[in-house]
This record gives structure tokens, C-alpha cells and sequence, in this order.
């Protein structure tokens, strides 16, 4: 007697329920491996889904914390918006925030007449500005201000000169800030350096200041 010749759709059906047993009898073979799998990737997804919820609450606490110490900054406030900025440079230090704040109660700081404290704010902040460059030249002119209040002439005008040199913003000023680097370079006595700024503060001036500028050379030269 002859065979039943199976059709086309029995044997695809024939072939899907062979291959569903293999695989239930992979699983079964192999049920411990693919638990682990399973539960290491579950492991993985949870741990980016809370990594990604815990930056975002992160960043949310930073920017509220800043606008507060804002407020109370403008409000006239300065010790407690220092106190409240420099919280916020130590807890979200990766931040555009904390970086913000290191600045800002660098200023704080100067405007409090506490250069020590104001020189090393305003240090913390200029490490960080090249991400987040927005106050760098407030922060060199204040940094070099807090210098010159604490009589070292010799850093300040170097700090002057990095703002005649890399202005990010304001590049007007750069005749202003040659005119406080030769300033301190003479009160810190060093002469020939002085008078290299004055040169170049002499090639972008006119008229009766270019003429004063040339005096200051010849009686710096002696």
C-alpha cells in the first residue's frame, strides 16, 4: 500500500513543530545558561533606565539649586549666595552649574574683599572653562583684580596678558587689559618685560596716547 503523500502546508506545519521542539529542547538543555542571559541583560536595562532617571533628577537639583543661589545673589545676599554656590561646585562639580558657581562665589569672594578665597574660586572655574567658557574672561579679570589686591603684580599681569591674548569675548578691551599688564609688570619691577607690552600697546594706540606711550618707553629705558 502506498504512502500518503504529505501537502505542502503539512510539511511546512510539519517542519515549524520540529523546529519549536528543538528549541524547547535547547532551552531545556541549556535552561541555567539562559536564565543567566536573561536576567543579566534584565540587569543591564534596568541599570541604564536608572542611570539615565538618576542624571536627568541630577541635573534638574543643579539648575534649581543655581537659580536659588541666583535669587539670592541679586537680591544682595552675597554670603549666603557664596555659601549656597560653593555647595553646588562641590556637589555637581562635572556640571555647567557647578562650574557657574565656582565663578560665582569667586566673585562673591572679591566682592568681599577675601582675595585668597577669590584667587583659588576663580582658579577652580578657569579649569573647567574650556567646557563651559562663558564667564573665562570675567574670571581672568577677576582673578588678576584679586592679585593685584594681594600686591603680586608678577600674576596678576600674567593674567592680563592671557586676557590680551585669548579674548573669548569683548576683544576691544585688549588695549585696556596691555595698559594693567604694563602697569603691574612695573610696580612688580620688572622693566624689560614692561616695556615689550608698552611696544605693543604702542602699535594699536594713536595720537597723544601713542606719544605718551613712547615717553613711558624712554623713561623705562633710563
Amino acid at each position: 500500500m502506498s504512502q500518503k503523500r504529505l501537502s505542502k502546508h503539512e510539511i511546512k506545519e510539519d517542519n515549524f513543530v520540529t523546529a519549536v521542539l528543538r528549541t524547547r529542547e535547547f532551552i531545556y538543555a541549556h535552561q541555567n545558561a539562559f536564565f543567566t542571559g536573561l536576567v543579566i541583560v534584565i540587569v543591564i536595562i534596568a541599570g541604564v533606565l536608572w542611570m539615565s532617571n538618576s542624571k536627568e533628577k541630577t541635573r534638574q537639583s543643579a539648575a534649581t539649586q543655581f537659580a536659588e543661589s541666583l535669587a539670592s545673589y541679586r537680591s544682595g545676599d552675597i554670603q549666603t549666595a557664596e555659601e549656597m554656590f560653593k555647595i553646588i561646585n562641590e556637589r555637581f562639580k562635572g556640571s555647567e552649574e557647578g562650574a557657574y558657581s565656582a565663578y560665582l562665589a569667586g566673585k562673591c569672594a572679591l566682592e568681599d574683599r577675601r582675595n585668597a578665597q577669590a584667587i583659588d574660586l576663580f582658579n577652580g572655574y578657569l579649569e573647567r572653562s574650556g567646557k563651559y567658557p562663558f564667564f573665562h574672561d570675567a574670571a581672568l579679570e577677576g582673578l588678576a583684580t584679586a592679585l593685584e589686591n594681594e600686591r603680586n603684580y608678577e600674576k596678576a599681569a600674567e593674567a592680563y596678558m592671557r586676557l590680551a591674548d585669548d579674548i573669548k569675548t569683548n576683544s576691544f578691551v585688549e588695549t585696556a587689559y596691555l595698559r594693567k599688564a604694563a602697569d603691574a609688570l612695573k610696580m612688580s619691577d620688572r622693566r624689560e618685560k614692561a616695556i615689550e607690552v608698552l611696544e605693543r600697546l604702542h602699535e594699536l594706540s594713536t595720537g597723544i596716547e601713542k606719544r605718551d606711550i613712547e615717553i613711558e618707553i624712554e623713561i623705562l629705558r633710563g
